[in-house]
């Protein structure tokens, strides 16, 4: 049985400390979802909410996704119900900012690697340092993408949401969305590599 499966009995359970460790896994990813589409004023209220509904229907999540998807499309539809009450859109403005990328030939054409990043080894505890420093860069440089492209890939990469079922979410064309996953895998994978070339962020 594996940990989610586990946590999720004791979520159904109602056993003492399930609701917390749900939290702790996941709050983060819910709150790094919804503020590019919301902001940060009000994303606190929609995660709030998303925890209350998920764990209030907890009996009907069938497990036919991750856990962590059944999260992230409450949470995308507590979003867009309070930027219709606020009479709010999502802005792409920042994301028709980015220019050309140095880096694009290490992509294909479908917005897969060329060359997929090199595997990270935990060998020693000296690799396991460094695996740490790079886990620390990644946040620093995720939470520096647009707007609009974090929130793409939190869905994708984080959330397993097909581009389909992201667009459709969002309100965006698929096209779009595969655009924003391009340029913010682009970005990244730049980080990736000044990272393993001068060891540092």
């Amino acid at each position: 049985m594996t940990d989610e499966s586990v946590l999720l009995e004791d979520l159904r359970a109602q056993k003492p400390g399930a609701a917390e460790r749900a939290v702790r896994l996941h709050q983060g990813f819910l709150m790094m979802m919804v503020r590019p589409l919301v902001g940060e004023d009000l994303a606190h209220d929609v995660v709030q909410n998303t925890w209350i509904k998920a764990l209030g229907a907890i009996d009907s999540f069938e497990g036919r996704s991750q856990f962590r998807t059944w999260l992230a499309r409450i949470a995308l539809n507590e979003a867009k119900g309070l930027l219709r009450k606020h009479h709010r859109e999502v802005s792409l403005d920042s994301a028709e900012a980015d220019g050309e990328s140095p880096i694009a030939n290490r992509f294909k054409k479908t917005g897969g690697w060329q060359a997929p990043p090199h595997t990270w080894h935990h060998e020693t505890p000296d690799a396991l340092l460094t695996e740490a420093e790079l886990q620390e860069c990644i946040n620093k440089h995720l939470h520096r993408l647009p707007e609009a492209q974090r929130g793409v890939v939190m869905l994708r990469e984080m959330g397993g949401m097909g581009f389909e079922e992201i667009a459709a979410e969002l309100g965006l064309s698929e096209g779009n969305i595969r655009v924003l996953l391009h340029r913010a895998r682009q970005a990244m994978h730049a980080m990736l590599d000044h990272f393993e070339e001068e060891g540092t962020c």
